[in-house]
This record gives C-alpha cells, sequence and structure tokens, in this order.
C-alpha cells in the first residue's frame, strides 16, 4: 500500500482533528518501544548482518544500527513510521541525549505524574529542521506542515500511542539511550547502515529478500496462534540458513507460566505454544518494563525464539 506524503499529511491531520472515522486503522505511532530491547539484543548476531523488523518506534532499528546492523527493512502497517523514523535520526544527528528526551518525551517526563508539555518542542524542532530536510524536502514538509497546523500536544496524544513508559525506563530499555557515549555512537553510525520501508499488512504482502535476523516484536498479540503458525512458517522462507528469528516478545510472562487467561492473547498459553510450534524454540526471559519501574526481579518479560538450521 502506497501513501503519498499528501495522503500521509492528509490521514495525520484526520487524526488530529478526531475525525476517526476516515483515519486509517493502526494508524497511531508508537513514541518508544515498550519492550526491553536492550534486554534481548544479546541474543543476536547483528554486526554486519542484514535484519527485518516490524517497529513503528524506530527503536528496533535504532538499536540494531548501533550494535552494527547494515541493512535493515522496517516492516509495519503504520503508515508513519519512515516520517517518524527519520524525525528520530534527524533529532540524533543535531540534538544531545538530553534534548532528545526532552522533545519526544511525554509521559512520566520528567516526573511520573507529569506530562511533557513542551513535547516537540519548536525551539528543538527548529534545530533538527536542516538535518530533516537534508534527508528529504518531503519529511520536512510534513513534520513542518503538521506542526504548523497543530497545538504539540495535541499532536502528540492523538497521533501517537499512550502505551509509554516514563523516561528513566524508556533509556534502560533501549540501548542508545543508555547513557552519552551511547547515543553519540549511534549518531556516528546512524547513516552507516541502509534503511528501507515497506507498509503493510504482513499477512498479505509478499516479501522476496531473505534476511539474517528477524524481529516480529508483540505482533503475536493480535492473532490467534494458528495465524502466528502461519506467519511463522511464511517467514521462515525469508530468513537465511543459521538466522535467527524473534516469533514473539512475551510482557510478564517466562515459560513457567500455566495460568493462561479467558481473553489473553493465546500467546500467553505457554503450554499449548509449545504443541504449536517447533521444539526447537527457546525461551528467553528477563527483567521487564514493569520490573525496572518496580525493581522487581520477578516481573519478568521474555522472547521466544528460533534458529533456522540449515538441513544436511
Amino acid at each position: 500500500m502506497d501513501f503519498s506524503i499528501e495522503d500521509k499529511l492528509k490521514l495525520a491531520s484526520e487524526k488530529c482533528d478526531r475525525n476517526y472515522a476516515n483515519s486509517f486503522k493502526f494508524s497511531t505511532i508508537y513514541p518508544f518501544t515498550t519492550e526491553n530491547i536492550r534486554a534481548y539484543l544479546p541474543l543476536f548476531d547483528l554486526k554486519d548482518k542484514s535484519l527485518f523488523t516490524v517497529g513503528s518506534s524506530a527503536d528496533q532499528a535504532l538499536n540494531a544500527i548501533l550494535c552494527g546492523a547494515k541493512d535493515i527493512t522496517v516492516f509495519d502497517i503504520c503508515p508513519f513510521t519512515r516520517e517518524y523514523y527519520y524525525l528520530k535520526m534527524a533529532a540524533i544527528q543535531t540534538l544531545t541525549m538530553d534534548e532528545f528526551l526532552k522533545f519526544f518525551c511525554y509521559k512520566g517526563y520528567t516526573s511520573t505524574f507529569l506530562c511533557n508539555k513542551n513535547v516537540f518542542d519548536n525551539n528543538l524542532y527548529l534545530k533538527i529542521m536542516a538535518a530533516l530536510k537534508s534527508i528529504s524536502l518531503e519529511l520536512e514538509y510534513f513534520w513542518t506542515e503538521l506542526f504548523k497546523r497543530y497545538n504539540r500536544v495535541l499532536i502528540r496524544e492523538q497521533l501517537f500511542n499512550m502505551d509509554e513508559n516514563k523516561y528513566k525506563i524508556v533509556r534502560c530499555m533501549n540501548y542508545y539511550l543508555n547513557n552519552n557515549d551511547t547515543y553519540n555512537e549511534l549518531r556516528n553510525k546512524i547513516n552507516t547502515a541502509n534503511v528501507k520501508f515497506i507498509q503493510g499488512d504482513i499477512f498479505k504482502y509478499e516479501i522476496k529478500d531473505t534476511f539474517d535476523n528477524i524481529f516480529l516484536s508483540n505482533l503475536s498479540s493480535y492473532y490467534s496462534l494458528a495465524e502466528i503458525r502461519e506467519l511463522f512458517d511464511k517467514m521462515l522462507l525469508n530468513l537465511n540458513d543459521n538466522g535467527k528469528m524473534l516469533l514473539a516478545y512475551l510482557y510478564e510472562t517466562t515459560i513457567d507460566d500455566e495460568d493462561y487467561m479467558d481473553g489473553e492473547a493465546e500467546i500467553y498459553n505457554i503450554p499449548k505454544v509449545l504443541k504449536t510450534f517447533p521444539r526447537e524454540i527457546e525461551f528467553n526471559s528477563f527483567i521487564g518494563g514493569r520490573g525496572l519501574l518496580f525493581k522487581s526481579s520477578k516481573l519478568r518479560d521474555s522472547v521466544i525464539t528460533y534458529r533456522k538450521v540449515k538441513k544436511k
């Protein structure tokens, strides 16, 4: 599905005008990842490798670049993923890490119960504009026109998903926001990767390339196990031999959890998952976002991964 920049601006305006009847489904942007990406990155060999990743927040791609990934395909049903990635890219090229957080963070910034009324601060955007324009005139047009038309807080609340951790947790979960050194390292590497974008329904889109790594994020939370098994089989064709797939990200769940509740996504029915997918799948658990928030090692997230071994 191809949208022109004018189409995207119209869609964004419909969201900001609360014209939901005409607005594109799944059109909200995730401001930051809700996954503890920093915890699962060591499970993957990304240096000089190719990656296919879901990710409207752009954080999966940005963290992968920091880890040395060279060819990255970002796939998402949200039509604004490309525009948001390059807004973050331009900000990384021109702002300090503190300025970056001030510009993008909204909920829990800087205090737990406060919202950042200076989100998308105009003075900081003016610093970003030149870098954005050098990437693409249409990208600069999209954001400048949107910021002219609407209040910045309104844009943040209407165009963006409200599922956002407080900024200290966002920093913990993103390798590139870990400290000034990692942030500046990403600034030096961000132009070294070849990043391309595909917008559409992953179940319907024919993906022709193959990749060393595939991140499916938490897509599994929105579909049945049968549908996720279908997607797994489909994406295996796009995974190189010895490549690794992140099949699912599970919040506050480990392989030992057996208390599945009706109404939860089927991916959280661990006994059924173990029967549905190949026995070679692996569970890796770590402290999740809520565990970081409450400083509890008991609140653990997991990823389900699969390595494609070349058949003899």
